[in-house]
């Protein structure tokens, strides 16, 4: 079932001015209910501009974006739904965070919604549940917590709106391997008990490839691309002409693919090449 749907989208930057640019050219695409999609591109392809259109923090010049096939610009009743049910969380949100509890900063977005006293208890600490926070963490000043923890935080508060969709603007950003890891887990955990839809911008490519359904290739303000991992990480050429780059387990068995071509091209996560060649050196081995 469609959720999200983008329709002919444009939308561009200083009109009239030497400095004009597009940043959104007739963009189109439906996501559906609960996937895990991947957005991708450049700097300056686009990206960060669609995903302020999925909930109307900028609207499209022309186009429109619909949620659960209604356009969510239609009027001040639409946008204000479509902000409590598509969660947007930017780039280091941690920098967002204000009140003088972690608890309050996550209860900051369910109070807006009008919810009740114990309604938002109830959100915060299922939000916190999410992100691995304990108690101990809630009644802490979220000034008091490292890097990785307040970004846990800050997420936290976006998950306690439980938005339908839920958009993450490159949310492993400066995180060692450990973190990306536990935080793309967390973030797979709230996808699978709420149902939610996710968009995940990244330049990870290899964390896009172990996570999404589905991948949107964005390029100098047009949709490149859009298709599964394997339909989109096959084209290695084509990305790489775009400034991008593919999985490093991709990269690497197609290095080994000149001395090795029995191996599978359509290799995308560390996982699935570990697997490729343990099958291949356990063949050798037995003949």
């Amino acid at each position: 079932m469609v959720i999200l749907e983008v329709k002919n989208v444009s939308y561009g930057y200083s009109h009239g001015t030497p400095f004009e640019i597009t940043a959104l050219n007739n963009v189109s695409f439906s996501v559906e209910k609960g996937e895990l999609v991947g957005i991708i591109g450049h700097t300056g392809s686009g990206k960060s501009t669609l995903i302020k259109m999925l909930n109307s923090l900028l609207k499209p010049e022309s186009g429109q974006v619909l949620l659960h096939g209604k356009d969510i610009n239609a009027n001040k009743a639409s946008i204000k739904e479509a902000r409590s049910k598509v969660g947007l969380c930017f780039q280091y949100p941690e920098y967002q965070l204000f009140e003088e509890t972690c608890a309050k900063d996550i209860a900051f977005g369910p109070k807006n919604m009008g919810l009740s006293t114990e309604e938002v208890k109830e959100r915060v600490l299922k939000a916190a549940e999410f992100v691995g926070f304990s108690k101990e963490l809630l009644n802490k000043s979220p000034f008091d917590l490292s890097g990785g923890q307040k970004r846990r935080c800050a997420i936290a508060g976006v998950m306690a709106m439980f938005p339908e969709v839920l958009v993450l603007d490159e949310p492993t950003a400066g995180l060692d391997p450990i973190g990306r890891f536990e935080l793309l887990r967390m973030i797979e955990n709230y996808r699978k008990d709420t149902g939610a839809t996710v968009m995940i911008v990244s330049h990870s490519m290899d964390d896009i490839a172990k996570t999404a359904d589905k991948i949107l290739v964005m390029n100098k303000g047009t949709l490149a691309m859009c298709g599964s991992v394997q339909e989109v990480f096959s084209k290695a050429d084509t990305l790489i002409e775009m400034g991008l780059s593919v999985p490093t387990a991709t990269s690497l068995i197609s290095r080994l693919r000149a001395e090795i071509p029995e191996l599978s091209p359509d290799i995308f996560t560390v996982e699935a090449a570990a697997e490729e060649l343990s099958v291949y050196f356990k063949g050798r081995t037995s003949k």
